[in-house]
């Protein structure tokens, strides 16, 4: 699954930075929601809702807050611009 409508930094990468970038952004998201929170995850099955390797494409919120928008605020992902 991935988050809708952000590019965040993937943590499989062989530079240095990038991987330093992708702790960070998962450091943000899980102060933001700790593990054992409840969240809700909205997606459809319609195959346009998967990306390129056949994965769902997912709107999560907590707290009524959407997790894309926190990350793209928070400065550690940016809006996906196909």
């Amino acid at each position: 699954m991935r988050l809708a409508r952000i590019d965040a930094p993937e943590m499989r990468t062989n530079v240095a930075y990038r991987e330093r970038q992708a702790k960070h952004a998962r450091a943000v998201s899980r102060k933001f929601c700790p593990d054992g929170s409840t969240i809700t995850i909205t997606i459809t099955t319609a195959k346009q809702n998967r990306d390129q390797y056949a994965r769902y494409i997912a709107e999560v919120t907590y707290n009524n807050t959407n997790i894309s928008d926190y990350l793209i605020d928070k400065g550690v992902a940016k809006l996906w611009k196909p």
